[in-house]
């Protein structure tokens, strides 16, 4: 796909995800952990350029990236936007029965990342793996079967999951106009320029964490990427060394650092973001307070993986005015609340609707999915329930969807009930900065035991996983677990 004028530029611009911007092509890009060393924006784009070459094709392809934090990583993603092929990025920690669920599904044409098990992709079809970059190998299927599905809709770009590493096949279809929307009006509302420097924390495969990266590189800023804890001092020392200016968190990350301290924090990180579910008022006040004091800016932002993922910013300036609230729609983007599909007017409480242009396409669920066009036409219901003021500022005040934000991760509630089943059943509800595990039979210290499990599955804290003994679990005539009178019984 790389063989004409048309798409050497296409290629060299990396499928748009690194464009050519003359005045920052021999700056800082990317620089990998405590002792790398930066990558600039032309020696990055040279080396996707360069590995991309190996995935040329006469056909759009997937690719699907086992994205570990690393630089290698990042030039994956835009070796394969460059060669014009659509990219699932997926957790390389999920357990070999979920990846290999994953591949049964999707039947991707190139498999990149640290190599699973080579049992895990022979069985699944795929032939030995080679080295391409120092911690990157592909495989590819062993048989030639991707001639009978070439059936990819030109305009997908990535593919990411929809609730964090419970292993549901399903996937955001997001187009490469929709990603690259979104990475602008990000960038606007956060006033990212090339002097910028991201704190690259957050796992690639997370939409969160990869959207900083996107927001930086159309801009010409730079990210460093780190795996240290940040409440470790190794964490701050290397942002104070690189510039760090950016730092985006989920509430976990503020509700420890606000009550571990923020002192550790060097004053080169002049922008605080905060996404991936509620955070509460108080530490919300705290950490304005905090980057008040420093001339700094903290913004709570609104998203989902859906809308590429972000839809609102409530900025700095704007906090004290708006407390509560997660601001107003991006630019370009469209924010109204309806019940049964009309309209409310201001202060009245009902469906949240985003209309823009980061609206992913629709959903997949496996490969024949990847043909699909644009289901949605920009107009995505969130499943989110809330009100908007006067000013257009949006305030969040529950869920219809069965899904709970944890740590920064959506999670499948109904998923979690499953996960529960070898311990005994349960329900789960959404407790706002928990999820709260219901029972009602004599199955504490198994269920403990399963809490555990669970919390290291997800990479959250068990302490997030809350569980309540109650009489009995209330159900509906049909059988089904009555929530809404659970919740109301037990005050969650």
């Amino acid at each position: 796909m790389i063989e004409d004028d048309s798409d050497n530029a296409h290629m060299a611009a990396c499928g748009g995800l690194l464009p050519v911007i003359p005045h920052a092509e021999h700056r800082p890009a990317l620089r990998e952990g405590k002792s790398g060393a930066w990558r600039t924006r032309e020696e990055l784009r040279d080396e996707a350029q360069a590995m991309a070459r190996t995935l040329t094709s006469p056909n759009k392809r997937l690719v699907f990236i086992l994205a570990e934090m690393g630089a290698d990583t990042v030039v994956s993603i835009l070796a394969a936007a460059a060669a014009g092929h659509a990219v699932a990025l997926v957790d390389p920690a999920m357990s070999g029965q979920k990846i290999a669920a994953l591949l049964e599904a999707y039947r991707p044409d190139f498999v990149l990342g640290p190599a699973p098990a080579p049992s895990l992709l022979a069985d699944a079809g795929y032939s030995e793996q080679r080295l391409v970059l120092d911690s990157i190998s592909l495989a590819e299927p062993a048989q030639e079967t991707r001639s009978q599905d070439r059936n990819i809709d030109p305009a997908l770009l990535l593919l990411l999951a929809t609730s964090g590493t419970t292993g549901s096949p399903r996937f955001v279809r997001l187009s490469r106009s929709a990603v690259l929307a979104n990475a602008i009006q990000i960038a606007d509302a956060l006033a990212i320029d090339d002097e910028s420097v991201a704190i690259a924390h957050l796992p690639l495969h997370y939409s969160y964490g990869w959207s900083v990266l996107a927001s930086h590189f159309v801009r010409g800023a730079s990210a460093f990427l780190v795996e240290d804890s940040v409440m470790s001092r190794s964490f701050w020392d290397t942002t104070a060394e690189v510039g760090g200016s950016h730092f985006p968190g989920v509430p976990f990350h503020y509700t420890t650092l606000a009550r571990l301290g923020l002192e550790s924090i060097p004053r080169c990180v002049t922008t605080f973001t905060q996404a991936g579910g509620p955070l509460d008022l108080k530490t919300q006040t705290k950490m304005h307070e905090f980057a008040e004091e420093r001339g700094a800016r903290f913004y709570v932002m609104y998203g989902q993986t859906e809308a590429s993922p972000r839809m609102t910013t409530l900025r700095h300036e704007s906090f004290l005015d708006k407390v509560g609230s997660v601001g107003v729609a991006l630019p370009g983007g469209r924010l109204t609340i309806e019940r049964d599909g009309v309209g409310l007017d201001a202060g009245q409480v009902g469906d949240v609707v985003y209309q823009g242009p980061n609206v992913m396409l629709g959903y997949a669920d496996r490969r024949e999915d990847l043909g699909k066009g644009d289901e949605l036409n920009g107009r995505l219901e969130t499943g989110d329930v809330g009100y908007l003021d006067a000013d257009a500022c949006l305030f969040l005040t529950g869920r219809t969807k069965r899904f709970a934000k944890i740590a920064g991760l959506r999670l499948g509630l109904d998923q979690l009930e499953k996960d529960f089943l070898p311990a005994g059943a349960v329900a789960c509800v959404d407790g706002r900065d928990k999820v709260v595990v219901f029972y009602d039979e004599a199955l504490e210290a198994a269920l403990k035991d399963r809490v555990k499990a669970i919390a290291l599955e997800y990479k959250i804290p068990a302490a997030c996983l809350s569980l309540k003994r109650v009489a009995a679990i209330p159900r509906t005539a049909g059988g089904k677990i009555n929530y809404g009178r659970l919740k109301e019984a037990e005050g969650v």
